[in-house]
């Protein structure tokens, strides 16, 4: 379609994202739950919430402050490195999944520990936009030999929103999106 594709290494640890992701994601939930339940004037029922979120917001209630400034830290350290490659490269592209479509019921948020297992593996290309506040986003982009669909991931720099949606309508000229064939 007329871009240049050069393949790079990605300048962060998926491990090391999905840590600082995990901090930080667990704080806000925390502090979002607890800023409802006061607006509601009542404590946490158990039906509340879903199972795997009723084991984060237990996990993280006591979240010590020292990691959540550590977590925020070393998110600004990911965002620089990231933001580095944008010296050299528009657009980032990736798979939106780092694995294929998972069975159901892999991540089904009522079994924590399957979500626990699993998710940050799925997750690898992602996170780290949501970490560091990037933009990005997740195109379709055909369908697997099962028919379960497929994307790609689109990444910018801070601030270059617009940037990303030029490729993306023409990879949708170029590919239209729509049912797997035979559907």
């Amino acid at each position: 379609m007329g871009h240049v594709v050069a393949e790079t290494t990605a300048p962060y640890r998926p491990d090391d994202v999905a840590r600082t992701s995990g901090v930080l994601m667990g704080a806000d939930l925390v502090a979002q739950i607890d800023a409802r339940l006061a607006l509601l004037g009542r404590p946490l029922a158990d039906d509340d919430i879903e199972p795997f979120t009723r084991v984060l917001y237990d996990t993280n209630r006591a979240l010590p402050a020292a990691d959540v400034s550590r977590a925020l830290r070393r998110a600004q350290e990911i965002g620089w490195r990231v933001g580095a490659a944008f010296a050299a490269y528009d657009v980032l592209l990736t798979p939106t999944l780092a694995w294929p479509t998972p069975r159901l019921g892999v991540l089904d948020t009522a079994d924590p520990e399957s979500v626990y297992r699993h998710a940050s593996v799925y997750s690898a290309f992602t996170s780290v936009h949501n970490v560091t506040g990037m933009p990005a986003m997740s195109v379709p982009f055909g369908h697997d030999s099962a028919g379960l669909p497929l994307g790609v991931q689109f990444a910018a720099p801070l601030g270059g929103e617009g940037t990303l949606l030029a490729p993306a309508a023409q990879l949708e000229r170029a590919a239209p999106w729509g049912s797997p064939p035979g559907l």
